[in-house]
């Protein structure tokens, strides 16, 4: 009976666990080039919650890897991108602003909820030139997400080196790409 009634108590805390998960993962090809779209599901602690509220703005770092599917550990990849996203909330405004720091295009947001699920929306993003593929050839194309503790201001970094809180991280998610 005991085991019971814990699990009844731990469930809330489970449902509102922290962390980062890629759900969706494609490339496809479009004319002369791959494409590729994403989700990624942030579930932020309620450490970042309460620092982003507080005017401490997080970045978010997706490192994509696409490789030939049989390379060894050594070969260098087809392409090592790390896109960098920023979100930040402004309080005099009341919303929420994501920066895209490759192209620094803003959007806002009146909710927390809207701007974290557009921060999770990758779509169209221009992956790789379809000629630099060898034909009949396939590729592993690999995604992950996570909070760069680096960004954070000086005074944070110390407490976020030591608190799992702050250690926000997905698995790699992969997908085989043919050509």
């Amino acid at each position: 009976m005991r085991p019971f009634w814990l699990l009844l108590l731990l469930l809330p805390l489970s449902l509102n666990a922290a962390g980062f998960e890629v759900t969706e993962l494609e490339a496809r090809r479009d004319g002369d080039q791959y494409l590729m779209d994403a989700r990624i599901v942030y579930g932020f602690s309620d450490k970042a919650i309460e620092a982003l509220v507080n005017g401490v703005p997080l970045t978010l770092e997706v490192h994509v890897q696409l490789r030939d599917e049989d390379a060894w550990i050594w070969q260098e990849d087809l392409l090592d991108l790390r896109l960098r996203y920023r979100i930040r909330y402004l309080a005099l405004a009341g919303v929420y602003q994501i920066r895209d720091l490759q192209s620094d295009h803003t959007q806002s947001f009146h909710t927390q909820r809207s701007a974290v699920d557009a921060l999770g929306e990758i779509h169209d993003f221009p992956l790789i030139e379809a000629g630099r593929l060898s034909p009949g050839r396939r590729y592993r194309l690999s995604l992950r997400s996570g909070l760069d503790i680096e960004a954070l201001p000086l005074p944070l970094r110390p407490m976020a080196y030591l608190t799992s809180a702050w250690k926000l991280q997905s698995k790699w998610r992969t997908r085989i790409l043919r050509h």
